[in-house]
């Protein structure tokens, strides 16, 4: 697998930290999207799979090269949890969406398990940006 070390002049450490920015942005934006559907009833979500979405579609392409490129054995960890949180969310973000006309207090579970996917996901994102710039200040 063909993995570039350096973009633009940077080191692969710092390009990870722009893209983990940036997968934390698509994924508020994502939270935001299924939240709006479920306070206005009449407004449709684009909920998808874990795959699917922007974050996913990061995850499991670009990032996953990132990952593997860098050789460090907390992140490729963390990296896995971070999937696992990110497929937990997605399940519950569907589930809250499907049951928010028919079972309001179903709904309300979903959407709290789905914040607190969320708020994981966000967090080992967060410290996997750490990981990775302790990584790249050793270098």
């Amino acid at each position: 697998m063909f993995v570039i070390r350096k973009v633009v002049g940077r080191p692969l450490g710092d390009v990870m930290a722009i893209q983990i920015l940036r997968a934390i942005t698509q994924h508020v934006n994502y939270v935001q999207m299924v939240r709006r559907c479920l306070v206005k009833k009449s407004e449709t979500a684009q909920c998808c799979d874990h795959s699917s979405c922007q974050f996913g579609q990061w995850y499991e392409n670009d990032g996953s090269d990132l990952i593997q490129g860098m050789g460090v054995p907390e992140a490729t960890a963390l990296w896995t949890e971070i999937g696992q949180h990110h497929e937990a969310f997605h399940r519950t973000s569907i589930a809250a969406v499907q049951a928010r006309g028919a079972d309001t207090q179903r709904a309300r579970q979903m959407e709290t398990a789905m914040l607190q996917r969320s708020t994981l996901l966000v967090n080992r994102l967060l410290a996997l940006d750490g990981i990775m710039s302790q990584k790249t200040c050793a270098a």
